[in-house]
């Protein structure tokens, strides 16, 4: 059957949709051809290039799904109202980690082959093959037993996680960055006026070419001050995960009172915070270095910990409208924040770490970056074991009800 009533929210979303669409298959495109024009002439790196046209393209075509199903609710359709659960099975547990391990080692040897056009043609797919299985794990094991309401509802939301949310993060994210430089220059030349002179003059020794090296030199007395690392790690670990973790669920605020339950806000937050993980995923991916490996592997750990940390607030937002519980939303909001700077600051810690032998701090690989790679991956294994107990925790919270009434049924 198929209603004739125009459904104004479906028609904006899909006109959205339609835009992120064409915008994504025109960069995918000229990336696409600017990658060939260099793998043929020699210019730049062909290999990033085509990578980021891959992610482009594979971004274009979840949005093409997921307009699909938001234009059936546009047409009034009944399909489009019909509940959606995940597709997921056991056997996935173990295909998808397998299928993962081989992508990035059958990728790292391409790497270390050091062939251009083996890259070229290989690392594209292998890129979309390590970074998008895992995250269709984590939706498993996140929305396993949850009915995720309308399928329409679904896909507008994992769309607008894929366009809407990566774009008003990376604004806000920007101006908070314009903010602060502005901020810190008007204090310098103030406060400073003789590092003014300085940094000037270090600007026009880069503006000669200098290498990599001669830079980090230069700049080391600066990237080494104590001030300048903490006001680094401040907007890292903690102004980004502010932003991030308001924005990531913002289809989950837009349904929020539509939600059935607490246990669907995690599984929608969760679902939320998928489609950012692959946005961002794959975008950051488009290494084709010997590095490729090691940032894919990485990423795996990053997107369990967008989807956690999601899943949490979205959690929060529906306890908030659907049973008025405001301290729940304040306080998982907070958590997932601290979830997140935990993880930011400790990805920027072995960064600075691996800046030591070129800015003169040789001692900071072995003394630091141990124990934050440490820590990230006591905190991956944490994070995926909190996304498989709190799927179950919330779906004994969702059969209670029913069981008690089973019950009283029965007794009647």
């Amino acid at each position: 059957m198929q209603s004739n009533k125009t459904h104004w929210a479906s028609l904006l979303t899909l006109i959205i949709f339609g835009f992120g669409i064409l915008l994504l298959v025109l960069l995918a495109g000229l990336l696409a051809l600017g990658s060939i024009f260099d793998l043929f002439t020699g210019a730049t790196d062909p290999v990033s290039g085509i990578i980021s046209a891959f992610a482009m393209g594979a971004v274009a075509m979840i949005l093409m799904v997921s307009a699909w199903f938001v234009l059936q609710k546009t047409r009034g359709l009944n399909a489009a109202d019909q509940p959606f659960r995940f597709p997921f099975a056991p056997w996935l547990w173990i295909v998808i980690p397998a299928v993962t391990v081989f992508g990035i080692l059958f990728g790292g040897l391409v790497t270390l082959a050091e062939l251009q056009w083996l890259s070229w043609i290989f690392l594209p797919i292998l890129t979309l093959l390590v970074v998008l299985p895992p995250i269709w794990l984590f939706l498993g094991i996140a929305s396993n037993g949850i009915e995720l309401g309308p399928r329409w509802r679904f896909f507008t939301i994992l769309g607008l996680g894929l366009s809407v949310g990566p774009f008003m993060m990376m604004v806000a994210e920007i101006v908070m960055l314009a903010v602060l430089i502005v901020a810190g220059a008007v204090y310098i030349s103030f406060a400073h006026p003789d590092v003014v002179n300085e940094l000037n003059a270090i600007v026009g020794m880069m503006n000669t070419n200098m290498d990599e090296n001669a830079i980090l030199s230069v700049l080391s007395p600066y990237l080494t001050n104590p001030a300048v690392i903490a006001i680094g790690m401040g907007y890292i670990a903690l102004l980004v995960p502010l932003v991030e973790e308001l924005l990531k669920p913002l289809a989950v605020w837009l349904f929020a009172k539509s939600i059935d339950s607490p246990a669907q806000g995690f599984a929608l937050g969760v679902i939320s915070g998928g489609a950012f993980a692959i946005f961002e995923s794959l975008n950051a991916s488009s290494n084709g270095t010997t590095s490729w490996a090691i940032i894919v592997t990485a990423r795996t750990g990053t997107t369990a910990l967008h989807m956690v940390t999601s899943g949490l607030v979205g959690w929060g937002i529906a306890s908030a409208f659907k049973e008025r519980r405001i301290g729940r939303l304040l306080a998982a909001y907070i958590s997932a924040v601290l979830v997140h700077g935990l993880w930011n600051a400790s990805t920027f810690g072995i960064a600075i770490a691996s800046l030591g032998e070129s800015v003169g701090r040789p001692e900071w690989i072995y003394r630091y970056a141990p124990a934050f790679l440490g820590g990230l991956v006591v905190m991956a294994v944490g994070i995926i074991a909190v996304l498989a107990l709190s799927n179950r925790k919330l779906r004994k919270q969702l059969e209670a009800p029913h069981i008690e009434q089973e019950s009283v049924e029965s007794n009647a």
